[in-house]
Formats: C-alpha cells, structure tokens, sequence
C-alpha cells in the first residue's frame, strides 16, 4: 500500500494492529517504549521509530493503542509539537467519552484531526481478523481511513462525531461483561446437573444460547484454563468497568445486570484470581457452588 500508518503503542492490543497491517502490505512505522514490543514485529517488516515525533513526521495515518491517560496525553503533546496539519490521528483505546472528546480539541491545536476509535476484541480475536472497530468524528476522516481498519479488522463501522466511538464501545463491553458472567454461571449450572463441561462447551456454542464469547471464553471455561493470552486480563477489566457505570450514572441508564455481573468479578478478584483471565469468574463461582476443578497453571 502507499500510505504509510505509523501505530504508537505495540503492546497486546497496538502489536496486533501494526502486525495485521504488515502482513496486508502497508507500510508501518511503529514506536514503544519497550524495545521487546517493536523488536517483536521486526520479522514483519515494521519500520521502527525513535520517538513520537518521528512517527508523526513519517506517516499519513497515525494510529495510538495506549493503556492509561497520562500515556496518551504525553503522545499528544508530542504530536502537537510536529509540523503535519491536517494528519489523521487514529485513537484506539478504551477511555472516558470526555476523554476522547478533549484530546480531539488539543490535537485541533495543530490542525490534526481525531478519530474516536476504540476497538471491540480481545488480543487474541484482534490477531485472528476477529475485531470490530466504532469510529466516531469527522466523517470525511473516517472515509480516508477505510482501508487502514479493513487493513487490521474484520468489521468497521462509522457510529457519529468523536465520543460515539466510545459510547458504542461502552455496550460492547457491557455485553462481554454480562455474557462472560452468564456463561460462567451456565458452566456452574450445568455441571450441577451432571454434565461435563467439554459436553457443555460443545453443545451450548451451537446453540441459540451461542456468542462470539461463549466460543472464547467458554472454551477456557471447560478447560478451567484461565491463564494469561486468552483474552483480558481483570487490570483491564476494573478499568473498563469504571467508565461503564461512571457512564451509566451519568446518563441515568439502569444497568442491574451489569452490576450483578460486577459482584461476580470482583468476588474472582477477592478469591486471588486477578491475575488470570477474566473468564476464572467461572471458577469463583464454581466455589461458591461447591465444585472444587483444578486450575490448569
């Protein structure tokens, strides 16, 4: 491809992105502050970068996959400070709607355009081309960039101005939270009634019952294998359910089951499963319950 995509931020979420590019022949430019996570993707042909700026000034497209706030603030100050009006900048991670609408006015600064981007999958399905992308802001923007988010997911899709990205992203989440306490409850269940959780696994995925998580999760779920590279981890998760209720509170929406499924994750995080992958909720619940399956380490 001619255009070139720089990606800052290489980790679990942002590696995948510059990775899925690569192997569809676009051009990319990538920088992290971990050398680990850029020599990762140099069998790929990624064009590694020294610093924001040098990202900034080689790309057309800029695509930012960071982890808290301050990471991005700091990106976007160093954008700011590089001389590319009217640059597309791409952001892809999971933070407040208020967030997201703020950084889109300071890039305005130096006349660079944001897209709200959040992307809906774990690290696994995003390395599969399983992944959905909301894109909110401008939409002449958003049309540059097709090919750039046909380029790393399997869907995309242009949901308003900036925000609305990550608003959609929001019922995403809830959805994934919500499905992935049911299903641990229907493994409970179902092992209650005399099943073994293969069978359940095998049979439920193909049912009505069926979702993109129960083929993920559930799968961990019968193995009672929750160990890191599934999917998210519950650092991931806290964060994300705060801006969902945060949200919710702020909207006056009633969430009843979504904080129900709350208690359930943070009963897994009381019992020392934090570490793991957010489906061992499954194995808090089989405690409660009674059933005592040993963890595969």
């Amino acid at each position: 491809m001619s255009i070139t995509v720089g990606v800052i931020g290489l980790g679990p979420m942002g590696g995948n992105v510059a990775g899925n590019l690569l192997k569809k022949q676009f051009k990319v430019v990538g920088y992290d502050l971990n050398p680990d996570c850029v020599a990762a993707l140099d069998e790929f042909g990624l064009e590694a970068a020294e610093s924001v700026a040098e990202v900034s000034e080689k790309a057309d497209v800029v695509i930012l996959s960071l982890p808290v706030i301050a990471a991005v603030d700091n990106v976007v100050e160093q954008l700011n400070q590089t001389d590319k009006p009217g640059q597309i900048v791409v952001e892809c991670s999971t933070l407040t709607v208020q967030q997201k609408i703020d950084m889109a006015e300071k890039l305005k600064v130096s006349d660079k355009n944001m897209l709200d981007a959040p992307i809906s999958a774990t690290p696994p399905m995003l390395a599969k081309d399983m992944a959905s992308v909301h894109i909110g802001g401008d939409e002449a923007a958003y049309q540059e960039c097709v090919s750039i988010f046909e380029g790393f997911a399997a869907s995309n899709f242009y949901v308003g101005g900036v925000g609305d990205g990550s608003r959609m992203k929001i019922l995403a989440n809830y959805l994934v939270h919500v499905h992935n306490a049911a299903a641990a409850e229907c493994f409970t269940l179902g092992q209650k009634a005399g099943f073994d959780p293969a069978l359940i696994y095998s049979v439920i995925k193909e049912s009505a019952g069926g979702s993109k998580m129960f083929d993920i999760r559930g799968k961990m779920m019968s193995e009672s294998d929750y160990r890191e590279g599934g999917g998210t981890m519950f650092a991931v998760y806290q964060k994300d359910a705060s801006i969902i209720t945060s949200y919710a509170a702020e909207v006056k929406a009633p969430i009843d089951l979504y904080v129900s499924a709350w208690q359930k994750f943070n009963s897994a995080i009381a019992q020392g499963l934090g570490h793991l992958d957010t489906s061992a909720v499954c194995k808090a619940i089989e405690t409660a319950a009674g059933i005592d399956r040993k963890l595969v380490e």
